[in-house]
């Protein structure tokens, strides 16, 4: 099957799942999964666009899909705008970014447990590269993701529930900028600040939180997973 046509498929699956999100921008997996009566994990595979666990959605599933939710029959091939062209203004997978949206959250706050093992893709987000050049400054495209942010500690800048776009290809703190990091086993979104002494600050942008210091102490057990560029909303950090 053709790269083109599997990849507006997957887009307008997941347009599908937005449209069932909630207020927090969560939840539109279950809620198809619900109304197709089909698992999440299955909504989830068809979501993921290659690697281990990718499910194509084939012409007869577009058609059973479009069949139990009422769609017009060819709705998956009816090509959607994506960032202001339309998808088949898009004339190529090499016009054209897939960013994960990963079942993984972290805190603003407290840490959340850092999850152990393999990291599901649970929808997808499509973006032309010119979109991608004029908005984003990115380690490469394929280091790119999306995830939840939790907490109230970087208030001001983005929200509890918000979702970010990380640059996972960010290890090096070269500058000061928001990041997501692993401490003792835990992920963290903070804004690292690295002083003349050596010592490394976590600082949040809620005044409420007083800074962190990361001595030398901590640094084993001190990780940097990535940079946040951006949230969902398209606000440059």
């Amino acid at each position: 099957m053709e790269i083109e046509t599997q990849r507006y498929r997957k887009q307008k699956l997941s347009e599908l799942v937005a449209d069932r999100h909630d207020p927090n921008g969560r939840g539109g997996t279950a809620r198809l999964a619900n109304d197709l009566d089909r698992s999440p994990g299955y909504i989830s595979q068809m979501l993921k666009f290659d690697g281990d666990g990718s499910r194509p959605i084939t012409e007869k599933t577009a058609r059973e899909i479009e069949g139990r939710l009422g769609l017009e029959r060819g709705w998956f091939d009816d090509h959607p705008p994506i960032h202001g062209r339309t998808a088949n203004q898009i004339t190529s997978s090499k016009d054209a970014i897939v960013i994960p949206l990963l079942d993984v959250a972290a805190a603003m706050g407290s840490g959340i447990d850092r999850p152990a093992g393999h990291v599901d893709v649970i929808e997808q987000m499509v973006v032309s590269k010119d979109w991608l050049r004029k908005n984003i400054s990115a380690t490469s495209p394929g280091n790119l993701a999306i995830i939840t942010a939790y907490g109230d500690s970087m208030e001001g800048t983005f929200n509890d529930g918000d979702l970010l776009l990380v640059d996972r290809g960010i290890t090096d703190i070269k500058l000061d900028a928001v990041y997501v990091l692993a401490l003792n086993d835990e992920l963290f979104i903070k804004r690292l600040q690295r002083r003349p002494d050596g010592v490394m600050l976590m600082l949040s942008d809620n005044q409420k939180y007083a800074p962190y210091e990361i001595k030398n102490g901590d640094m084993a057990h001190f990780e940097v997973l990535g940079r946040v560029l951006l949230t969902w909303n398209a606000r440059r950090l």
